[in-house]
């Protein structure tokens, strides 16, 4: 019998406290240390596979995601710490920030100016030049899957759920899948992904941060955003390093 999973649930030394996202695939909780020296940090964030995608094929994916993430160690990266199968649940137990991007912006947008807002694109960048780095596409860049914390000073890439892997060579599978909004055209078409695939989609993410926040997009800015999401992948930026060049030459030239 599976186990229900919900808040007061303990799982490794941890007490779920409330649910603070949750997906087709899965959900997430903050949860608490019952431990005055907790196994990870005092709080983290614990994610759980709904139980209706508990078939093997899904497993696998949860499992491969987790395992993914616990390859990288990046100040710009989300730390996962350890994946656990309990009660027939499975659990990936990994590090909490306080907002998604997109949440942030809905909801605190006066914490914002255009100075911070790009210090975050770049460490977000950042980030996923490092994941490049390692031979990953993560596959689902956008605002909900970068963390960030109260302070604004912590920046983090998380959710490789849809991420592959090089060493893997294995056929990718849902080739069409993404956020709406943020897929490449090229996998709309039904083409393999490759780390332009994922600077089409951070182009896209600058985009959106700017519309969001109705902030004035400079000529250069333009500029960029134009050659990050150009349809044609040949004529994008072939390194996030050459994105976050350009990015970092045009804060320089704002002053």
């Amino acid at each position: 019998m599976i186990v229900k999973v919900r808040k007061g649930y303990e799982i490794e030394g941890y007490l779920l406290e409330n649910l603070v996202g949750s997906g087709g695939f899965s959900s997430v909780y903050r949860a608490r240390s019952i431990y005055p020296i907790p196994k990870y940090e005092t709080i983290i964030a614990v994610k759980v596979l709904h139980p209706r995608r508990l078939e093997r094929r899904q497993v696998k994916k949860f499992v491969q995601e987790a395992r993914i993430s616990m390859q990288l160690s990046h100040p710009n990266i989300i730390r996962v710490y350890q994946i656990v199968q309990q009660d027939k649940n499975m659990f990936i137990l990994m590090e909490y920030l306080d907002f998604d991007l997109m949440t942030a912006i809905k909801t605190r947008k006066n914490l914002f100016n255009p100075d911070n807002v790009m210090k975050i694109i770049i460490k977000a960048g950042t980030g996923l030049a490092y994941v490049h780095s390692n031979g990953i596409i993560h596959k689902d860049v956008n605002l909900s899957n970068i963390l960030i914390s109260y302070s604004l000073a912590t920046v983090k890439f998380t959710d490789f759920g849809l991420a592959s892997q090089k060493r893997f060579f294995r056929r990718e599978e849902n080739i069409k899948a993404g956020t709406e909004g943020y897929v490449a055209p090229e996998r709309l078409k039904g083409q393999p992904s490759d780390i332009r695939t994922d600077i089409y989609a951070f182009g896209k993410t600058i985009e959106k941060i700017y519309s969001e926040l109705g902030f004035e997009f400079s000529e250069g800015l333009i500029r960029i955003i134009r050659k990050a999401t150009h349809p044609d992948k040949d004529e994008r930026f072939a390194r996030m390093e050459d994105l976050l060049n350009s990015l970092k030459g045009n804060l320089q030239n704002a002053y």
